[in-house]
């Protein structure tokens, strides 16, 4: 009977050792590949094959072919560098709005979590009111309000992306801020701020994480938005939102012309998404348990 039962856990044991390999071989696959977009967008002014600003009209409205290989806009400008032109301000746009709503809304959880009180009822209140109302037709209103700008559309997408990283952070610390541990530290004389970055911040840096990562492509899909509807980056900078904006009149004489950045756009959400799902089944094993399970039924 015992050796049954440990055949059995050794059999369990293996299985969860091949699934862990195979979601490590899926991060190490998904990571290489946004490094690689990353890497494309960041050096795009030098991998240009083309001006992606200089006009031709005697080339406007080319098909893709050996010479321009996703074809060339109303202005005969290279659609290609301007794909790989409008990722850098497209993609790293996205990463700085994700970075600062990540690091505000965190840090106004970690402070309402542990301190509690008025402030704390205050605070989620107002961003109760932020997520009661629809995310982008709000940004529209704040980026009109600002006026048309890629910097504009990040500040208006700021103003109403942090409240789910604070409600994120804070239920998080309600969670653990009265664990032995935290009560332990502030028995030492642990001053507040110590306690929070020290002890309860790499407790809870997980789920955070997780949640920035899948933002990328939605915040991108967002400033796109803001951008095709002329509150975003300004023609003639090049951005995928504004590209298709541009395109959207060529659709049936001239698809590549927003089709190009359409599935850019497409094909760099969907490689963020990958990333974030993987990163999600490797800090949270609750899902991968959850997953697990489904597959079963």
């Amino acid at each position: 009977m015992e050796l049954t039962t440990i055949k059995t856990e050794l059999i369990k044991v293996k299985a969860h050792q091949k699934r862990q390999d195979r979601i490590m071989i899926k991060l190490f696959v998904f990571m290489g590949m946004v490094i690689l977009l990353l890497f494309i967008a960041a050096f795009a002014a030098q991998l240009v094959p083309y001006d992606p600003y200089a006009q031709d009209l005697m080339s406007a409205l080319q098909p893709p072919s050996h010479e321009h290989l996703l074809g060339t806009d109303r202005y005969g400008r290279d659609m290609l560098s301007r794909v790989m032109m409008g990722g850098q301000t497209t993609i790293y746009s996205a990463l700085l709005l994700v970075g600062v709503i990540t690091v505000l809304g965190t840090l106004v959880g970690l402070f309402c979590g542990y301190q509690g009180g008025k402030i704390d009822s205050l605070i989620m209140r107002i961003s109760d009111i932020f997520l009661a109302f629809p995310g982008m037709v709000f940004a529209i209103a704040v980026a009109g309000v600002l006026g048309g700008g890629i910097i504009n559309a990040v500040v208006a997408l700021a103003c109403i992306s942090w409240p789910k990283f604070a409600r994120l952070a804070r239920g998080q610390v309600l969670a653990i801020k009265n664990m032995p541990y935290i009560a332990a530290a502030k028995l030492s004389g642990s001053r507040p701020t110590k306690i929070i970055f020290k002890h309860i911040l790499p407790n809870i840096i997980g789920p955070i994480l997780v949640t920035a990562t899948l933002d990328i492509g939605t915040m991108m899909m967002e400033l796109a938005g803001l951008s095709f509807l002329g509150l975003g980056a300004m023609p003639p900078i090049a951005e995928w939102g504004s590209m298709m904006s541009d395109g959207r009149s060529m659709l049936q004489t001239a698809p590549w012309v927003i089709l190009a950045p359409g599935c850019a756009i497409f094909i760099a959400v969907m490689l963020f998404n990958l990333l974030g799902d993987t990163v999600r089944d490797v800090l949270d094993p609750n899902t991968k348990k959850e997953k697990l399970n489904w597959r079963r039924k």
